[in-house]
């Protein structure tokens, strides 16, 4: 059915692009509001994908460490697991911004690009030796197997082929970006990142203390990666790998929008799902790539990006 068809396609892509809004959203809002490429952002996906991993299921591992320890993990299920890892990895982003971002901050560019990314990969060496470095797929739980269905009403017209998870990260990712765009304009920490992102000296001598409010702000960036991880992961399965598969694409996503650009992070990362959905129809090889061949028609026409931003919350 053509409706059937057109509505797994958007889902497709909408799914593709939660995915991405999600990893690259936190790390636009590091690099708008801190002027810090954190390309360690990634191992921030990582985490969330093995941790809601453990925390999901119990599982025996081919390989690494942890293949001599039999069945391992908690076996609390999926959303358990969705609800834990953002505050888990929340956590994790505390201490990195204290202990890694921090003291980089007053640094070139290029030195926290190469620091931050020998550090992703050094911390993908680190997961492959511990979980191994086979692919993982997530357990999937009944109520997510199959096609979506609500409440009494059972699977809406044309959702034959769109599966829960799709839609729950879907529902979720649109939550989640209303949740981020509320903080900047409605709240006080939201409104300091916004004027410390203007003009931090002089927003200091107002006598706004900003380091706590860019704290926050780079462990909600964290938290919202791990998130990404436990999407991602469940549907598509995940590796020591997959902090380098998705960074990359990330910032490519926030480059195109235009840093520090909510809303053209979430433009380019839908124009990448739908790019990678399409392409992928046809030539399933080259799908990831096409990511960046959109990004050089879009920087060909627009070089600042799709929204020219002049401030973090635009």
């Amino acid at each position: 059915m053509v409706l059937e068809g057109l509505i797994q396609f958007s889902f497709n892509v909408l799914f593709r692009a939660s995915i991405y809004v999600l990893v690259a959203v936190g790390f636009s809002i590091i690099f708008g509001s801190l002027q810090y490429v954190n390309m360690a952002h990634g191992a921030l996906y990582l985490v969330g994908a093995y941790v809601g991993y453990v925390i999901a299921g119990t599982n025996q591992y081919s390989d690494g460490i942890l293949s001599g320890a039999g069945q391992f993990g908690l076996d609390l299920g999926f959303i358990p697991a969705l609800i834990l890892v953002p505050i888990i990895v929340f956590v994790v982003g505390i201490l990195m911004e204290r202990f890694i971002a921090k003291p980089f901050y007053d640094r070139p560019l290029l030195d926290q690009l190469l620091v931050t990314f020998g550090i992703l990969l050094a911390f993908q060496q680190v997961i492959g030796e511990i979980f191994g470095k086979s692919s993982l797929l997530y357990p999937r739980p009944d109520w997510l197997q199959g096609a979506f269905e609500l409440p009494g009403i059972g699977i809406p017209p044309g959702f034959a082929s769109v599966s829960t998870v799709r839609v729950l990260a879907v529902i979720l990712t649109v939550i989640l970006i209303g949740v981020i765009i509320a903080f900047y304009r409605y709240t006080n920490y939201g409104l300091a990142v916004r004027a410390g992102t203007e003009d931090e000296e002089m927003t200091r001598l107002l006598g706004i203390r900003v380091g706590r409010p860019f704290l926050l702000i780079f462990a909600i960036g964290a938290a919202y990666a791990g998130i990404g991880g436990v999407l991602g992961g469940f549907q598509f399965g995940f590796s020591y790998q997959s902090g380098v598969e998705i960074i990359i694409p990330a910032l490519v996503i926030v480059i195109m929008g235009g840093v520090g650009s909510l809303r053209g992070t979430i433009i380019a990362s839908f124009l990448a799902g739908l790019s990678v959905a399409t392409v992928g129809l046809f030539l399933p090889s080259m799908s990831t790539a096409s990511i960046y061949v959109l990004a050089i028609i879009v920087l060909a026409l627009r070089p600042s990006g799709l929204i020219k931003s002049e401030a973090i919350a635009q």
